[in-house]
């Protein structure tokens, strides 16, 4: 987006009944991609696009990339709601000290104009300060003037999805499955220009400031509330991600493949524990950044890991 109002403002487990729109990017090529639900803010190709990644993914191998050049802007265009109640549920991945944003267009006809950002989010930034991420950990939702703020971990896939009651013009947000209440309780509002407030047309996602690295993947956008099979959070974690020697690793299911990587593309280290939680040796490595692998059932990640 070209111009933020500062102060204005899952994993799928298979195709709900009633889902609409999915995206988990495997399908995609890796790098720049526009087309299908995927426009930016000039509605031309080129460097505001969506970037295709497999640095890391909440399932499968691939996701979408926000990086910090402050040019991308991409929108996916979920078609024009007028009335009922719609889900949009994704997960998200900040790197350590970064930050990300996106935010829920009214309608896309619009864009740029002054109401027509229903709600923005920004994840670990300050509203009124996008030039550095000075609130990491942090999510600020902000609607109406209003901004409600909430932690989330850094390095660490979490879900969050939002529930449009268009008809009452209501937002809520959930984070990993829990809805969440803040001073004024759960129902927030759904902008606030009576112009705009009853529509609902698309999900944008800005590069807002130079500390921004996002990562996205699961994306679910469907008529009705949010369901649980909707909703993962994290399913693999790895820490710490500076070490000396272990790294803990802990799965919901069994983890049956690790593998490190150095810089250069070189296999290091490799393992097979079949448990669901296990460490990885690293003191006999140099120093420096290392990737490292993991299968557990049929989820993937890839983590960056420092050696110092």
């Amino acid at each position: 987006m070209k111009k933020i109002y500062f102060l204005a403002m899952s994993l799928v487990i298979g195709f709900s009944a009633n889902a609409q729109l999915t995206e988990d990017f495997e399908t995609y090529p890796l790098g720049s991609y526009f087309g299908g639900h995927w426009t930016n803010w000039s509605g031309t190709s080129g460097a505001e696009n969506l970037i295709v990644s497999n640095d890391v993914a909440s399932s499968g191998v691939q996701s979408g990339f926000i990086g910090n050049d402050e040019i991308q802007d991409p929108i996916l265009d979920v078609g024009m709601k007028t009335s009922g109640l719609w889900t949009y549920s994704m997960d998200i991945y900040i790197d350590f000290g970064a930050s990300g944003y996106f935010n829920a267009q009214h309608d896309l006809a619009s864009l740029g104009t002054t109401g027509n950002w229903a709600y923005q989010c920004y994840i670990g930034i300050d509203p009124t300060q996008t030039d550095t991420p000075p609130l990491p950990g942090m999510f600020s939702f902000t609607t109406a003037g209003t901004a409600y703020q909430f932690p989330y971990n850094e390095e660490e896939w979490f879900n969050i999805a939002l529930e449009h009651d268009i008809d009452n013009d209501i937002v809520r947000v959930y984070m990993n499955g829990e809805l969440l209440s803040f001073g004024t309780g759960s129902d927030l509002p759904f902008g606030d220009d009576p112009i705009y407030q009853g529509k609902l047309n698309g999900f944008n996602y800005y590069s807002a400031s130079a500390g921004n690295s996002m990562y996205f993947d699961n994306i679910k956008f469907y008529e009705g509330p949010l369901g649980v099979s909707d909703v993962s959070g994290a399913t693999i974690s790895v820490y710490p991600t500076v070490v000396k020697d272990n790294v803990n690793i802990s799965a919901k299911s069994n983890i049956t493949n690790i593998a490190v990587f150095n810089t250069a593309g070189q296999q290091v280290l490799k393992s097979s524990p079949n448990s669901a939680t296990t460490q990885v040796n690293m003191s006999a490595l140099p120093s420096g950044v290392y990737i490292v692998k993991i299968q557990a059932g049929k989820e993937t990640l890839t983590k960056k890991v420092v050696v110092k």
